[in-house]
């Protein structure tokens, strides 16, 4: 089968490894990473520096956090808690949290988040 069309690539395939790497939470965390915003979707490939990770915060819309690399350190609904590489952190809505990368080296996880309240006008991220 021969390759898509360069213009269908430029339009709907995206290389995180590629693109530019940025504070996906400004001031609020260390996390660096690519990221992309969809229609309804925000996505990203994250990287946090051994020990480093975010403040005490809350996102108005549902996240997940899929590990590939390394593990973090979760607080979240008064429990204290390791995500370790293949899982998946599913974080409620206006749920507060911090999620540090754990002393064992860096963790590197994919984030998806909905963008609802931020369609609305709200903040995605809200430092608590």
């Amino acid at each position: 089968m021969p390759d898509a069309p360069r213009s269908a690539s430029r339009n709907y395939v995206y290389d995180f490894h590629r693109m530019e790497k940025t504070a996906t939470l400004g001031a609020l965390s260390t996390s660096q990473g690519a990221s992309f915003t969809g229609e309804r979707i925000y996505s990203g490939l994250v990287t946090k520096k051994v020990g480093t990770g975010s403040k005490p915060h809350y996102h108005p819309d549902e996240t997940f956090n899929y590990v590939l690399k390394g593990a973090m350190k979760v607080t979240m609904d008064g429990q204290v808690f390791v995500v370790p590489t293949g899982c998946l952190l599913h974080i409620p809505p206006n749920m507060v949290h911090t999620s540090v990368a754990t002393d064992d080296g860096d963790v590197t996880y994919l984030v998806w988040r909905d963008i609802v309240s931020e369609k609305a006008g709200l903040p995605s991220t809200v430092e608590a």
